[in-house]
């Protein structure tokens, strides 16, 4: 998979006689990653756009968890024993 990057506003850290040049910017299209930035921070990131077998796991005993919560609490409101 390849990822298509671009650099930009580039900041010389060097000192007079030896430049060394880095970027304060990168921007990347992806399909897998999503850029997110923070407005009072400034600063940005990349989320990777997947799922795992643990988030599977996660989201689907959480699911279970507040169904039967759910259930549990409208049981007890509903037909009271």
């Amino acid at each position: 998979m390849e990822i298509i990057c671009e650099f930009n506003e580039p900041i010389n850290l060097g000192q007079d006689g030896a430049p060394d040049w880095e970027y304060s910017e990168i921007k990347c299209e992806n399909e897998l990653y999503e850029f997110v930035e923070n407005q009072t921070t400034t600063s940005s990131f990349y989320l990777k756009k997947s799922f795992t077998y643990g988030d599977f796991f996660v989201m689907g005993f959480l699911t279970i968890f507040f169904l039967i919560l759910i259930t549990k609490i409208i049981w007890q409101t509903f037909i009271k024993e």
